[in-house]
């Protein structure tokens, strides 16, 4: 997808082959945690200019197509994607899957609080899910304490919420010295979940119009990432589609 492999899965096959890949870590007692992280539009662009960031996508161990434009966009290149896999969708599902396979969880990531709050509501959806920690994003004067509080309870999942591309940047830098099984990048997921910010309603997310939802909700911070890089990822996405045709 314009430079960067994206996985071709159903949700539910990532979540099966995402716990199946913790696990087999786990065992193994392999060093290297797995990096997980996803692609939308707006990734896009910015891995189209950020040679840093579009490396690390490319290294890790699977991305998944978290926009519907993502979606959209691999039927007109010719490699369909089956449908949008979105953290926020699955995330209980996914909890309750972890539970039942004693996988254990960390959240970093978002204002004070808000972890902390995502973390009750997947306890309440899936009460027996082993969370060793809430933490907030803003952590930045104390990077050491907050690597060595992840360490001492050494779960296996780091679920990271930093936005893009901080929290690539960050668990790419960290990757070898966090005593994790594997690191998940997720966005904005936790101020879903933690109630700090509306979701649009299901049918508007199935219409692939949930880019509009938070327009509306955010124009003067939003506005840039939706109105003016939405046409520049359809640019990108026609330019590639012209020079994969047979006459370019």
């Amino acid at each position: 997808m314009l430079g960067v492999p994206v996985a071709c899965c159903t949700t539910a096959e990532f979540i099966g082959a995402f716990l199946d890949g913790i696990q087999a870590i786990k065992a193994a007692q392999s060093a290297r945690p797995l990096f997980v992280t996803y692609l939308n539009a707006w990734c896009s662009n910015i891995a189209g200019r950020d040679p840093e960031y579009a490396q690390i996508l490319r290294n890790a161990d699977a991305v998944y197509a978290d926009g519907q434009a993502i979606v959209w966009a691999s039927r007109i290149l010719g490699s369909p994607l089956p449908e949008r896999v979105n953290a926020a969708d699955f995330i209980l599902d996914f909890c309750r899957e972890a539970a039942r396979r004693h996988v254990s969880v960390h959240l970093l990531g978002s204002a004070n609080g808000v972890a902390a709050k995502a973390a009750d509501t997947f306890l309440s959806a899936a009460p027996s899910l082993h969370i060793t920690g809430a933490d907030s994003g803003y952590f930045h004067d104390n990077k050491g304490e907050i690597l060595r509080k992840i360490n001492s309870s050494a779960p296996d999942l780091l679920i990271l919420g930093l936005g893009v591309p901080m929290q690539e940047k960050w668990a790419m830098a960290h990757l070898e010295e966090l005593n994790v099984r594997a690191i998940w990048c997720v966005g904005a997921m936790f101020e879903y979940h933690g109630k700090a910010r509306a979701r649009a309603p299901v049918w508007i997310r199935k219409a692939g119009l949930e880019w509009l939802f938070r327009l509306v909700l955010e124009p003067g911070r939003l506005w840039r990432r939706y109105l003016v890089g939405n046409c520049v990822f359809l640019h990108r996405l026609v330019s590639a589609r012209i020079a994969r045709s047979p006459s370019a």
